[in-house]
């Protein structure tokens, strides 16, 4: 399956697997960029970059059976409903096209740490 993701700011097509999923959080960007940080960390995941004035971060997760790692950004925009985030995570290996599920469990681990829904 070709999939659409932006890179350098231009939208290219690839055969990686990825997941992204978007919430808006009614809090403010400032409480928002710190609770990301600090859920990242919670979740093992490895920062890499952080950009609070353009509203992004990217990390990384570990090497496990299922994969080679992945590739996580985080963009966050404030808007009149609170902030939105949009999650990505997208597998290391550019030409792994099937991931397990393992993307998709890094959103949901994101998006409710504690495993409560």
């Amino acid at each position: 399956m070709w999939l659409i993701y932006r890179r350098n700011g231009t939208w290219q097509n690839t055969i990686t697997a990825q997941y992204q999923d978007e919430k808006i959080i009614q809090k403010r960007y400032k409480d928002v960029f710190r609770a990301v940080i600090g859920t990242l960390n919670y979740c093992n995941f490895a920062i890499q970059k952080k950009n609070y004035r353009e509203g992004y971060i990217t990390a990384q997760s570990s090497w496990t059976m299922k994969s080679f790692g992945e590739d996580i950004t985080i963009k966050m925009k404030e808007n009149t409903q609170g902030t939105h985030v949009a999650f990505r995570s997208r597998c290391k290996l550019e030409t792994q096209l099937f991931d397990w599920g393992k993307n998709k469990q890094n959103t949901q681990k994101f998006f409710d740490p504690s495993g409560t829904t």
